[in-house]
C-alpha cells in the first residue's frame, strides 16, 4: 500500500521564507533568466516580468480614488508598483505575517499609504462589493480550492470590477502541492466572472527551467546562505523542478465581475 506525500504547511513555509532576508544568490539567478525583463527593485517572489507588470497596471483599469487588492502580495513589491503606476489605493493580503511586515516596511520607505492585512484567497475579510480591482501574481497555486477562491474574489469585487492574475494550468497533479486545475476559466466563469483574456505568458517554461538548472548549480551557495544542508536545499529545488514538469502553461487571466 502506498501513501500519498503530505502537502506542505504553506503558511509555515511562507512565514519562514519571508522572515529571512532576500537571497542575493536567487536574485542573481533570476536576473540571468529574465535579463532586461527582470523587475528590478521589487524583490519579487514569483516569475513576473516587467512587461507583465505593465500589462497588469493597464488591465486592472483603476486610477486615483479606486481600490486595488493584491492577494498573495508577499513582500508587496508587485502590488506597490502597480498602485504607483495607476494611482489606486492598495490593499495587500497574504497568509504570512512576516510577508506583511516586510510589505509595510517597503510601503513606508516609498511613502505609500498602502495597507496590508492577513487573509486568504477563500477568506479575505473584506466586505461585499468593496473593491474596484484585484491582482494576484503567481499565488493562486497555493489555495486548496480554486472554486472557493474565485467565489470569494467575485464577492468582494464591484460589478464590472476586474481581476488580473498570473498562475499555472497543470496536466497532472504535482507532488506536495494543493489540488490544481487544467484550466482556470471554468471555475472563474462559474463564480460569476466573464473571462476577457487568457494568454500564455512569454518564455515561461524556458525561464523557469533556466532558473531550476542554475539553482542546482548554485546549491552549495544557496545552502550556505540559508543555513540549511546542501541535501535539504537540493531536495527542495528538485521538487520545484518536478512541479514545473507538471505544468502545461503559465497564464495571465483578465476577467470582469458580471
Amino acid at each position: 500500500m502506498t501513501t500519498e506525500p503530505q502537502q506542505a504547511d504553506w503558511r509555515s513555509v511562507f512565514e519562514a521564507t519571508y522572515s529571512a532576508a532576500a537571497s542575493p544568490v536567487e536574485e542573481r539567478i533570476w536576473r540571468a533568466a529574465f535579463g532586461d525583463e527582470y523587475p528590478d527593485g521589487l524583490d519579487p517572489y514569483s516569475f513576473v516580468s516587467r512587461s507583465e507588470l505593465a500589462r497588469v497596471a493597464d488591465e486592472v483599469r483603476v486610477g486615483p480614488g479606486r481600490t486595488l487588492v493584491d492577494i498573495g502580495c508577499g513582500r508587496g513589491g508587485a502590488g506597490l508598483w502597480v498602485a504607483a503606476a495607476t494611482g489606486a489605493d492598495l490593499i495587500g493580503i497574504d497568509i504570512a505575517e512576516s510577508a506583511l511586515v516586510a510589505a509595510r516596511e517597503r510601503a513606508s520607505a516609498l511613502g505609500s499609504k498602502a495597507t496590508f492585512r492577513r487573509g486568504e484567497f477563500e477568506s479575505t475579510g473584506l466586505p461585499d462589493a468593496s473593491v474596484d480591482a484585484i491582482m494576484s501574481i503567481d499565488a493562486m497555486l497555493f489555495t486548496p480550492s480554486k472554486e472557493a477562491a474565485f467565489r470569494e474574489l467575485r464577492r468582494i469585487l464591484r460589478p464590472r470590477g476586474r481581476l488580473v492574475m498570473t498562475s499555472w494550468d497543470y496536466h497532472r497533479q504535482p507532488v506536495r502541492r494543493p489540488p490544481q486545475v487544467p484550466d482556470h476559466r471554468p471555475p472563474a466563469e462559474a463564480a460569476g466572472f466573464e473571462v476577457v483574456a487568457y494568454d500564455t505568458t512569454e518564455e515561461w517554461r524556458e525561464r523557469q527551467e533556466h532558473i531550476g538548472k542554475d539553482m542546482l548549480e548554485a546549491v552549495a551557495e544557496l545552502a550556505a546562505e540559508s543555513g540549511e544542508s546542501v541535501e535539504q536545499v537540493r531536495a527542495g529545488i528538485l521538487e520545484m523542478n518536478a512541479t514545473v514538469e507538471a505544468m502545461s502553461r503559465r497564464v495571465l487571466l483578465v476577467a470582469e465581475a458580471r
